[in-house]
């Protein structure tokens, strides 16, 4: 795929994502009567403009990076009966999380599609019951096709993703399968067997394959369910490698560099292209959901703030943090940016 409609692309994926973002919290307000001012897509100067038939004006902005849904009474004291400072703690906070959830569904609906068109195509769903196992292999000494495994190292597999995760993650070192046979559960531990490519390198085989299984509606929604729990839950493997230092802020990439990683990934067709807007999709709503001033969680965190001491932080003060998070954010995105441009253009 060329790099030039790649990135056309990337700002089509981009623009719906943040346009069902922010459409969340659009919704929410409405339903809360919390007055709008406006609804916009992207940052910086508005390229066009509509005023609604009520107070919201709805404008797409020049840079394809963001939007915002702005609020009376968000960041300021106001007194209109239609300021969201003036609301209750939990419709603020329904408002404040809408965007997040509505994420979540549009990751959700992509991947349902994906998951019925890949299930149709193959002719069956994949599971986690075991078809063959390899006689070489450690696990032989007790896994037998019609096997399903449960968990690995003690947590819980829904998917043949969440197994092939968990194992990828385990590398050569042993591991412990919970099988289900015949109604009954048992914990067994056994070693990947080791192998060498043609380069050379090391690789590592569990010594066993997984059955595909009959499709069906309630199969398929269970599978697009925990596709994407699992996205949410690689995103906080992510920020846990972060935290502990397994990886570091110069591992982190910004719009060009998620724009380099699509075109990478749309050579291999629509499929895992449109699986990898899921992710970003998910993505952008986990991460959305962090303490952290100027993102949704921290202006959660302010609402719980004032649930627990019954006293709310001065909106001026609470706007001020939260400008001085957004001035920080843009510095972090600044240099992930210039991080992806030495990756790219100094190989």
């Amino acid at each position: 795929m060329d790099m030039v409609v790649t990135v056309i692309g990337a700002i089509l994926i981009f623009s719906v994502i943040i346009f069902v973002h922010e459409f969340g919290h659009f919704l929410a307000a409405r339903i809360f009567g919390v007055t709008v001012h406006e609804f916009a897509i992207g940052m910086g100067p508005a390229i066009w403009k509509k005023q609604g038939k009520g107070e919201t004006l709805y404008s797409i902005r020049a840079i394809p990076m963001g939007g915002f849904c702005q609020l009376e009474g968000e960041d300021e004291e106001s007194d209109s009966p239609g300021a969201f400072n003036n609301k209750k703690p939990v419709p603020r906070m329904v408002i404040l999380v809408a965007g997040v959830v509505m994420n979540l569904v549009l990751g959700f609906m992509i991947v349902l599609g994906l998951m019925t068109t890949n299930a149709i195509v193959n002719e069956g769903l994949p599971s986690t019951v075991v078809e063959s196992v390899n006689p070489e292999a450690s696990a032989a000494s007790f896994l037998q096709p019609g096997d399903e495994i449960v968990a690995v190292n003690g947590k819980r597999v829904h998917i043949r993703t969440d197994l092939s995760f968990a194992l990828s993650q385990n590398g050569n070192q042993e591991a412990t399968l919970t099988v289900k046979r015949d109604g009954e559960k048992f914990t067994e531990s056994f070693t990947p067997m080791e192998m060498e490519y043609e380069d050379g390198s090391k690789g590592y085989l569990v010594g066993f394959n997984i059955a595909v299984k009959p499709i069906s509606i309630g199969g398929i929604l269970h599978e697009a369910f925990f596709q994407t729990v699992w996205m949410v839950k690689l995103v906080f493997v992510s920020l846990g490698m972060l935290f502990s230092g397994e990886a570091g802020i110069q591992d982190m990439s910004g719009p060009v560099g998620v724009v380099s990683a699509m075109n990478a990934v749309a050579q291999s067709g629509w499929y895992p292209l449109l699986f990898f807007a899921a992710f970003l999709a998910v993505n952008i709503g986990v991460m959305n959901l962090l303490p952290l001033p100027a993102l949704d969680g921290g202006r959660i965190l302010f609402v719980l703030i004032e649930l627990i001491f019954r006293k709310p932080i001065p909106r001026e003060k609470e706007g001020w943090i939260h400008f001085i998070g957004f001035a920080l954010l843009i510095l972090l995105m600044v240099y992930v940016t210039w991080n992806d441009l030495i990756r790219i253009f100094g190989r």
